[in-house]
């Protein structure tokens, strides 16, 4: 039979290998998270160095003059404004009205493009009432003056007759604009 202390020091050798064995891959487990944890590092670095580089470009003097004149259309500031009051400052001028689109029921012989005709934004009666004719609202007048002859196709309107709507009232000071805002209500 096997000595009592033969198996206790197998006992002993055997638990200790085991116990180096876990050692070791948890050593291992460590070393990859930490690789991990630095290749993460890495690519953050990278990408706050491409956010710096981006902005060093957006804000060139270039790059903000270009996006100025497509978004703002500021102006630099001239010395008679630094001494003008506040009511001297100009308002922004608005966003033109978006023009809606309206597809004739006909087209023109020959093509399979849609007539498009440009619709003015809604007015008030008295508005329209006192508005004159625009050239669409004047040559349809003239055509239904005109006695019915024979059905014609629809001809597609050019573009010189359809009528831009009319520049709305800007205030030029912040007093006309509060009472242009009082008389709308």
């Amino acid at each position: 039979m096997i000595n009592l202390a033969t198996l206790f020091w197998l006992v002993l050798v055997s638990a200790a290998g085991f116990a180096m064995f876990a050692v070791k891959y948890q050593v291992q487990s460590l070393e990859d998270e930490l690789n991990r944890t630095r290749k993460e590092t890495i690519a953050e670095e990278h990408a706050i160095r491409m956010d710096e580089v981006e902005w060093a470009y957006l804000t060139r003097p270039e790059t903000l003059e270009e996006m100025n004149q497509r978004h703002l259309s500021l102006m630099p500031i001239a010395t008679a404004q630094l001494r003008g009051s506040l009511a001297g400052i100009p308002l922004r001028p608005s966003a033109p009205p978006p023009v809606e689109d309206a597809v004739a029921s006909a087209e023109p012989p020959g093509e399979n493009a849609p007539v498009r005709l440009a619709v003015a934004p809604p007015q008030t009666l008295a508005e329209a009432a006192q508005a004159p004719p625009t050239p669409v609202q004047a040559t349809a007048q003239a055509a239904s003056a005109i006695p019915p002859q024979a059905p014609e196709i629809a001809k597609p309107v050019p573009a010189k007759a359809v009528a831009k709507p009319a520049a709305p009232h800007h205030p030029k000071t912040l007093d006309d604009l509060i009472a242009q805002i009082a008389a709308s209500r």
